[in-house]
């Protein structure tokens, strides 16, 4: 099923994967479970022979979602609600939700209400990583939720198939660091569309298939440096839709780096095969990059952009902010001020998920790296 992908095919199923996850589903005759971000430990979920499903939003409108969140709730969280709710639910068999903020800690019962009749488990991970207590907790949780899935489908969970499931994983963030590398050092060999759908559809389809596809991508492609790009870092949880990219695009940037949930911050998450397993993916929840609704340091989301800025040598930073999330909206406004004392060039991106039209998103972006390249702002 995908296997065998090019850019081209990537591209257009990491706009729409869900035809292609049904059509997976009935060959094969397994369960899709699907998840919300961040941190839920998939290898476990793909370890029970099922398939770990990233939920990512919906393009489609908004229909049943605004009678069960307010207008200013979070955009993704409506958007994942609706898609459940009006668009894929049936395709379904459990959903395993993280609860990282007050929004998707109250959704948890919006879900499990709606769904009655099928498996719901949240994931609690602890938003104050600095506490004594908080690696204790992960661990705690991991083991819970391979409870919780070994009661649901009737199975053991074994220590091969767990080794097996980090594998396939591992491999997957390898093939992409890899890409990641390649697209960087040669913007005129991936495009930013190309590599962010190659990462996207990894969160969504069964790696074991598609790290194929990843494999001969990587091998058939011809380097081409290009000219004219400006390099830039990508601030934030996830940018969507996917259209962004094609103005990042036109507008020539190169994403040398970035601080995404979907991004660099899945990259970092290959927990160590030496040791036990569990202590492993437990530790991984703190090597991680940092996440705004999880933290230990207010000022950590600063370090590490000021650090990858300096690292990557980027002309600016973009950050793409998702109307109304309640942990970006706490944060960007001490990031602005810090970021400016530094001197560094920054473009706030409001980015909403039913947007229908991305107009005003290229004209401000167009504004403000017209007038870098002029001098500073």
């Amino acid at each position: 099923m995908w296997e065998s992908l090019n850019l081209k095919d990537v591209v257009a199923l990491a706009r729409d994967p869900y035809p292609s996850i049904r059509q997976w589903a009935r060959d094969t005759g397994k369960k899709v479970v699907g998840s919300t971000i961040a941190d839920v430990p998939e290898e476990v979920i793909y370890a029970f022979d099922l398939l770990p499903v990233t939920i990512l939003g919906t393009h489609k409108p908004l229909k049943k979602a605004p009678s069960h969140l307010p207008d200013n709730a979070c955009s993704l969280a409506r958007s994942n609600l609706e898609l459940a709710l009006s668009y894929e639910g049936d395709l379904f068999s459990g959903f395993v939700l993280p609860q990282v903020c007050d929004t998707t800690q109250h959704l948890s019962d919006i879900w499990r209400i709606n769904f009655p009749d099928k498996y719901v488990e949240s994931y609690l991970a602890p938003r104050q990583a600095d506490r004594p207590s908080a690696r204790y907790w992960v661990k705690e949780e991991i083991e819970r939720l391979i409870a919780s899935l070994g009661e649901w489908t009737g199975k053991t969970l074994t220590n091969e198939a767990l080794t097996a499931s980090i594998l396939i994983h591992n491999e997957n963030k390898r093939l992409l660091a890899e890409l990641y590398e390649i697209k960087k050092k040669n913007p005129g060999t991936i495009t930013n569309k190309q590599f962010f759908a190659m990462m996207k559809l990894s969160l969504q389809v069964d790696k074991a298939e598609f790290n194929k596809s990843l494999k001969s991508i990587k091998d058939g492609l011809k380097l081409k440096k290009g000219k004219g790009y400006t390099d830039v870092i990508l601030v934030g949880i996830t940018c969507d839709p996917p259209e962004i990219f094609d103005i990042f695009d036109e507008l020539k940037l190169n994403i040398v780096g970035d601080t995404l949930v979907d991004g660099t911050r899945y990259l970092r998450g290959a927990p160590s095969l030496n040791g036990d397993l569990i202590d492993a993916m437990a530790d991984r929840h703190f090597h991680r990059g940092f996440f705004s609704p999880i933290h230990d340091d207010v000022f950590k989301n600063f370090e590490e952009v000021k650090k990858l800025y300096k690292e990557t040598k980027a002309k600016a930073i973009i950050y793409v902010h998702i109307e109304f999330c309640e942990s970006q909206e706490y944060d960007l406004p001490d990031l602005k001020n810090l970021i400016k004392k530094e001197g560094i060039p920054m473009h706030v991106l409001d980015t909403e998920y039913q947007t229908t039209s991305l107009s005003h998103v290229l004209t401000r972006a167009q504004a403000f790296f017209e007038s870098l390249k002029g001098g500073s702002l």
